[in-house]
């Protein structure tokens, strides 16, 4: 049996969206400087959500798949024992699928990287700043709409308990996708190897991820990478929780960084994580609020966070309208309301 693994830890990926309340009951207007900074523990500390111990585990022999690893594991593991256990809680979340939300485009992604906090990510420290990072906006849903620019799966990681992405499908492992908001990039983008970008299309992406066990879950026959490579270089359409992926926050991956290097590879530590909705427009001419996206895996025009798609139409389910909201004036995200799938 794992470590540290207890009843409600075998139940945890069936609750959904139990990080809603925290983030929920945080304002948005105060968002603090990166300046702030606190003294890093020593190591990933142990905190209690909602009545899980989210807490580091090491990994056991017999673990054959995600179900496996997700039914028994909340914060993941690895054979040391030794990652942050909050920023894998985040991670291994099922939200609630959002029809609500706000939309972030780039600017609003530059303000998020102006603001996270400098120490972020050293030592496994994400559970120090959980109010901080709240008040930013994770673990809540947002919208966002740009260009995708490549995909992959990857390999493994102890979110996943590590489980090797070595098959053709990546059916244990994360699909990592990137996402751009300049078209004219659209034209470097490697319609062979999605999986192999050009650099600058790495540096100018923000990435968003479907995990395994959300995909099977909802997903389970249209969120492949075969799907995927309809919507290659087409503008899309994405909604997923808010988490700052802060294993990444240092110069060598990190882009958004003073002292980033040469070979950075991502716009962002902030990233869509699960994706809980995802669609593409064929002759990109869709706007955030129209009715004329296409599900990957699918034929028919689906509302943002999985809706009806009088939702897409910005209409609502009595016919009369609404208006999208959107974090582009401010380029400040703010919080959408929760709907359970």
């Amino acid at each position: 049996m794992p470590t540290q693994r207890s009843t409600s830890a075998r139940t945890f990926t069936r609750h959904i969206a139990p990080f809603a309340p925290l983030a929920l009951a945080l304002g948005m207007n105060a968002v603090p400087s990166n300046n702030t900074t606190a003294s890093p523990p020593s190591e990933s500390p142990s905190v209690v959500i909602n009545g899980i111990n989210v807490a580091t585990q090491e990994c056991e022999d017999n673990i054959t798949g995600f179900q496996q690893c997700h039914e028994n594991y909340p914060t993941g593991c690895s054979a040391a024992g030794k990652y942050d256990a909050y920023l894998n809680y985040l991670k291994n979340l099922t939200p609630a699928k959002d029809t609500g939300v706000n939309y972030l485009d780039q600017s609003a992604f530059d303000n998020l990287n102006t603001n996270t906090p400098a120490d972020l990510g050293k030592n496994n420290n994400h559970a120090t700043y959980q109010s901080q990072l709240a008040e930013m906006g994770e673990g809540k849903q947002f919208g966002l709409v740009g260009y995708l620019y490549y995909f992959e799966k990857t390999g493994a990681e102890s979110s996943n308990c590590e489980l090797p992405g070595t098959d053709a499908d990546g059916v244990n492992v994360d699909f990592h996708i990137g996402i751009g908001f300049d078209q004219s990039l659209t034209s470097q983008i490697n319609k062979s190897t999605p999986s192999k970008p050009a650099k600058q299309l790495e540096q100018q992406a923000v990435i968003v991820e479907m995990t395994p066990h959300y995909r099977a879950q909802f997903h389970p026959d249209d969120w492949t990478l075969t799907s995927l490579k309809a919507a290659l270089g087409h503008k899309v359409r994405i909604v997923g929780q808010l988490l700052a992926d802060s294993e990444h926050n240092k110069p060598s991956d990190n882009c958004a960084l003073e002292g980033k290097t040469a070979h950075c590879w991502r716009y962002s530590i902030w990233e869509l994580h699960p994706v809980t909705s995802f669609e593409y427009c064929a002759d990109d001419s869709c706007t955030e609020a129209s009715g004329n996206w296409i599900a990957i895996g699918g034929d028919s025009s689906a509302s943002a966070g999985g809706g009806n798609s009088a939702e897409g139409t910005g209409e609502t389910s009595s016919g009369t309208t609404r208006r999208p909201r959107s974090s582009t004036r401010t380029a400040e995200p703010r919080s959408g309301q929760a709907a359970q799938p």
